[in-house]
């Protein structure tokens, strides 16, 4: 059966420390088959410097240059250093000894990056020494149609093949592909989709799919020789594969030129002047996360919206993230919540074991942002 309790921050902190915290593999693709090399050459992964790859690779990335690597913003949350970070690529075997790997000597995160809303969830890897595999090309503004609704991408990642599973962790790497499904779909299922800076993907009955960790890892689009990178794995909903979900990636052509200026691909490194501040919150709606409660199968979380500006709330969000921790890899999805009585809504959905931190997001019909709660370090584990 499944449990919540709430720990200080203090307590979490010391224990990282005593226990040395290293992540899993980054999720995998569940329903996915083994890569070979020419899957995708620029495949990158993430991981700890010093540690092996098979035991510390956190996030996977894409090689855009000799000496810069792109991968999703949220894999640099909780403070990760450029000198705590390595990139490995050039193969399909995590124990593979002639992996490529490369320190990183600076870490640049969108200036936009939104962790509420999780947009312009991106950023750029500079490596201390080049690698020698072939990087993959950004898709253009004017290649948007390469993530057209219908199209088919190709996606890679190593980890976990079944949710919430470290023990299907493949030291091979693994593809599938996944067709890109319409914007209306998608903003169905998130209120917090943006259709101008993300794309959604989903196969029949959700398999394959990408999973927990996936983060940061490849959607391949076009053809030799023009292949290009088209989406970033950002998020999912509850289960990777779980029916009538689907898995939200950015969308690389939307990001091409930040993203170039950040990598030097278009003449020396500079950074892109900020995006437009995301609207303030009003002050007249006050979210608040409320009870948790877990059975074998779920959590229930309640969310409680007040304030005189509480009638103007058309939908809440909650979204679910699992910090990098050991045993597990970072991790983020949202779940929509049902109203079960005035100012009263809840989401029911699967908790994974070990700490998590919860965000609840009010919006109104328009999609505005109205209020968000968060509620962090709470620890859900087997009784």
């Amino acid at each position: 059966m499944r449990r919540t309790k709430l720990v200080t921050t203090v307590l979490l902190l010391a224990l990282a420390w005593t226990l040395q915290l290293v992540p899993a593999p980054a999720g995998a693709v569940v329903g996915g088959r083994a890569a070979t090399p020419a899957d995708n050459p620029a495949m990158a992964g993430l991981v700890r410097s010093g540690q092996a790859a098979v035991d510390s690779l956190f996030c996977g990335g894409s090689v855009i240059s000799p000496t810069a690597v792109v991968t999703a913003a949220h894999c640099l949350e909780g403070g990760l250093k450029a000198s705590q970070i390595d990139v490995v690529a050039g193969g399909v075997r995590l124990t593979d000894p002639a992996l490529q790997r490369a320190r990183v000597s600076r870490v640049i995160v969108h200036p936009g990056y939104d962790d509420v809303r999780t947009v312009h969830d991106v950023a750029v890897l500079l490596l201390a020494t080049p690698l020698t595999v072939r990087p993959v090309a950004l898709a253009t503004p004017a290649e948007a149609s390469l993530g057209a609704p219908g199209a088919i991408l190709r996606l890679t990642g190593w980890g976990e093949q079944r949710y919430n599973s470290p023990e299907s962790l493949p030291d091979t790497l693994r593809y599938a592909d996944i067709p890109v499904v319409a914007n209306s779909a998608c903003k169905r299922l998130f209120d917090v989709y943006d259709a101008a800076l993300q794309l959604c993907g989903r196969a029949a009955n959700n398999r394959p799919d990408s999973c927990q960790g996936d983060s940061g890892g490849p959607l391949i689009g076009g053809t030799a020789p023009a292949v290009r990178l088209v989406g970033i794995v950002s998020y999912s909903a509850d289960q990777c594969g779980s029916p009538g979900f689907a898995g939200v990636y950015v969308r690389v052509s939307a990001e091409r030129d930040w993203i170039a200026a950040a990598a030097g691909l278009d003449g020396p490194a500079a950074l892109l002047p900020a995006q437009p501040a995301a609207p303030a919150v009003r002050k007249t709606v006050r979210t608040r996360i409320g009870t948790i409660s877990c059975d074998e199968d779920s959590c229930s979380v309640v969310v409680r919206v007040s304030g005189s500006g509480r009638r103007d709330v058309s939908s809440v969000v909650v979204r679910v993230r699992r910090p990098e921790q050991r045993g597990f890899s970072a991790t983020s999805r949202y779940v929509q919540a049902r109203k079960v009585a005035p100012g009263v809504y809840r989401a029911r959905t699967l908790l994974p074991y070990g700490i998590v931190n919860l965000t609840a997001v009010a919006f109104d019909a328009a999609g505005t942002q109205l209020g968000v709660a968060a509620r962090e370090q709470i620890e859900v584990f087997d009784a």
